[in-house]
């Protein structure tokens, strides 16, 4: 067992946590603001879209691995499986580079059949910020690997500060490199951080690995049981990124090269602290969780939920009541282009709560088997969103976006939440019977 991993949280961990997710929030926030304040409406559109382009392959191009690493590594490490665990890292490694190329080049083909059948100009930051995608996707899987060997903030200070610093260094060297701020170098920059933060992920991965684990001979006998479990994984995580991320694509083809895209995608950065705070908290707690459901601790399991939840609802009260009283001032710090997305930043900011409040909820049903019907009930949610998104999009703005992907999100979590705390109720019920 990895004495580095540990089954208690302790106030020093969620506060680093916490301090991480604002400096990472800090950083991208300012690089945003100096991307907006610079680039012309319809480069930033750009910007915004291969951004959320990206986002949705990246989602795609780890198969769920990632996901999955949470809890096949953990399991791995608690009954000391040193070849499966070896086997699993080689394996999803290899799989997802593979798998981030041959997106790439759909992608390159795709986009540019599409765009020349609409007659429609080449948005060439989008194929540029795709080629990194075999790095982002590397980055996401290894963010995982090494928070489950124990190294929970060390991984998180090279995605949640180290990444976004190196990007807004890299756009801030521009100017002295004279080198024009474009959607195009600006994605440079961006792709450029990943490989950076890529490289520092494989020396730490390799480093805080168990002792010995790269001698080991692999053991890859579940190759085809691993990418059953994890692909559920991957598409509740696709389908989640669409409906978090969807809207500036679907906004982009109802509006393009206009305002209300970048407002959108402002009002949806905003809103990213606490789904920061959301995404932090699951990878610190969630392999804890599933070490105490292998041995039935329910009152470690009622703990470490309590913690977790008491964490994230004081933040988000915190976060509110900031967006209801400054939120027009923060928007000003863009532009006066995006002054007027105040009721769309006010409208998301309620269905990203319920998100990050409930966050946990999906995981928890699909690590205890229940893949159907959580992959059924976000793939609803995100078909609503878009169904909607494409409606109140076209006469209402970004408001009318931030509407459909509130009202689907807020009963999509509740209706999570309350399925795992039955499931969770019953099975510690079975159990304790004789």
């Amino acid at each position: 067992m990895n004495s580095n991993f540990s089954i208690h949280p302790n106030n020093f961990s969620s506060l680093m946590l916490f301090g991480l997710s604002l400096v990472n929030y800090a950083l991208l926030y300012w690089a945003n603001i100096l991307l907006a304040r610079h680039l012309p409406i319809d480069a930033f559109d750009d910007y915004s879209v291969a951004t959320s382009v990206v986002a949705l392959l990246s989602t795609l191009a780890t198969l769920g691995l990632e996901k999955y690493a949470l809890r096949q590594i953990a399991l791995c490490i608690e009954r000391e499986n040193w070849p499966r665990l070896r086997g699993f890292w080689i394996f999803s490694q290899r799989t997802i580079l593979l798998f981030s190329i041959l997106l790439v080049g759909l992608l390159s083909v795709g986009l540019e059949a599409l765009l020349a059948w609409k007659n429609a100009e080449l948005h060439i930051a989008i194929v540029i910020y795709a080629g990194f995608l075999p790095v982002i996707a590397l980055c996401m899987f290894l963010i995982e690997v090494i928070t489950v060997f124990g190294a929970q903030i060390l991984s998180l200070v090279l995605y949640r500060f180290f990444l976004p610093a190196m990007f807004l260094l890299l756009l801030l060297s521009l100017d002295d490199l004279r080198i024009e701020l474009t959607a195009i170098s600006a994605v440079l920059c961006f792709g450029s951080a990943w490989c950076l933060t890529l490289l520092l992920m494989t020396v730490t991965a390799r480093a805080a690995s168990p002792r010995g684990l790269h001698r080991i001979k692999a053991d890859m006998k579940r190759r085809s049981r691993w990418l059953k479990k994890s692909l559920p994984l991957m598409m509740s995580s696709l389908m989640m990124t669409m409906l978090t991320s969807g809207g500036t694509i679907i906004l982009e083809i109802l509006h393009p090269s206009e305002a209300v895209v970048g407002i959108y995608a402002i009002a949806m950065q905003t809103n990213a602290l606490i789904s920061l705070i959301g995404t932090s908290t699951n990878r610190y707690y969630l392999p804890m969780l599933v070490v105490l459901l292998e041995r039935r601790d329910q009152a470690g399991i009622k703990n470490l939920q309590a913690k977790r939840m008491r964490l994230i609802a004081a933040f988000i009260l915190v976060f509110l009541s900031i967006i209801g009283l400054w939120g027009k001032e923060i928007l000003d710090l863009f532009g006066a282009n995006f002054a007027g997305g105040y009721l769309a930043l006010w409208i998301s900011s309620i269905g990203a709560a319920f998100c990050t409040l409930f966050s946990d909820s999906p995981y928890y049903l699909q690590f205890m088997g229940r893949n159907r019907l959580v992959v059924g009930l976000i793939t609803l949610a995100a078909l609503s969103m878009i169904f909607l998104s494409f409606i109140l999009g076209s006469f209402y703005g970004a408001s009318g976006v931030a509407i459909a992907y509130t009202l689907p999100t807020i009963l999509l979590f509740s209706m999570l939440k309350w399925l795992a705390y039955r499931h969770m109720r019953l099975l510690f019920t079975i159990n304790a019977q004789p």
